[in-house]
């Protein structure tokens, strides 16, 4: 008779949940209302009230929502920073491929525990003033393949001691290179830096990514008028950067020596096709080497 007061008894408490399953603790109220207000706003249809039970929605053990992927959902509108930010417990936020519109969001509140962010392949138009003020944590983010239209000048505030990768490609970034990325000091963490297909014009400078950790760089493929277009030279930084695996640095304007890589002997591809490059090619043994487009390779500086 006790056993069958035990199971009707978890059954009670656990709203219907059949003895054996795990009893999972319903949302938050403060997260439950954000999570319908910003769902209400992007088309999210959802069937119930509860976003603990939504699929690609995470929560702890006290009904906090931890995080939230919700890729090639279908959502359109406008995401709202003053609901966002009170979901204080949310570390993962992954709303990529979907047609999201308008600035992104600028949070009233910093989320402390939001670490990986991507917003990527949506029809985001702005980046406003503020957006990173919000994201202490930040370690990943993904901005590809919007509508941006921003300079460096106004994104002085990324959080930089815990980042680790860092992509925006083809967002109509029109802008000087941003060197401080390439700053060990300032970037301790930093591993991925990615660019590619923007507007980036200026030159890289000379012991740009010295001493730093990153692996993967790829600024390759920037469009726009020759006078607007990036410019400088390879040797002066690419053979310190020791810990990289592959780099992509076509399509961009560099002159002169190729640089002598066979120090880098974690150098797996190399990509610095249609530039102005000339010397003879140094790299690591098993290196895939792109190198087209640049007619004086093999010969004299």
């Amino acid at each position: 008779m006790w056993m069958i007061r035990v199971l009707v008894l978890a059954v009670v408490l656990c709203g219907g949940v059949p003895w054996g399953a795990v009893c999972a603790p319903a949302a938050n109220p403060i997260d439950a209302a954000a999570m319908q207000a910003i769902a209400k706003s992007i088309g999210w249809g959802v069937k119930s009230s509860d976003p603990c039970t939504w699929a690609g929605v995470s929560c702890n053990q006290v009904g906090r929502i931890t995080s939230i992927v919700a890729s090639h959902a279908g959502l359109r509108g406008y995401l709202d920073g003053g609901d966002l930010s009170k979901l204080t417990f949310l570390s993962n936020l992954d709303l990529s491929f979907n047609g999201l519109s308008g600035s992104l969001p600028v949070l009233p509140k910093p989320l402390q525990f939001l670490r990986t962010i991507d917003l990527g392949s949506n029809s985001f138009n702005r980046l406003p003033d503020g957006f990173y003020a919000g994201l202490p944590a930040l370690e990943t983010i993904v901005l590809d393949n919007n509508r941006l239209r921003f300079a460096w000048s106004e994104q002085s505030d990324i959080p930089s001691s815990r980042l680790r990768s860092f992509s925006a490609n083809n967002v109509s970034m029109y802008a000087g290179f941003p060197n401080f990325f390439g700053n060990a000091t300032s970037f301790p963490a930093l591993e991925r830096l990615s660019l590619a297909r923007n507007q980036i014009w200026g030159t890289v400078h000379t012991g740009f990514g010295a001493n730093s950790k990153i692996r993967y760089l790829d600024i390759g493929g920037q469009t726009g008028n020759a006078g607007d277009r990036m410019n400088g030279r390879l040797d002066v930084f690419i053979a310190g950067m020791l810990n990289l695996v592959e780099a992509h640095l076509d399509h961009y304007g560099f002159s002169g020596p190729l640089p002598d890589a066979t120090k880098l002997v974690n150098l797996r591809v190399f990509d610095a096709s249609y530039n102005d490059l000339c010397g003879a090619p140094k790299f690591p043994t098993g290196t895939t080497v792109d190198l087209t487009g640049n007619p004086r390779v093999g010969r004299g500086c």
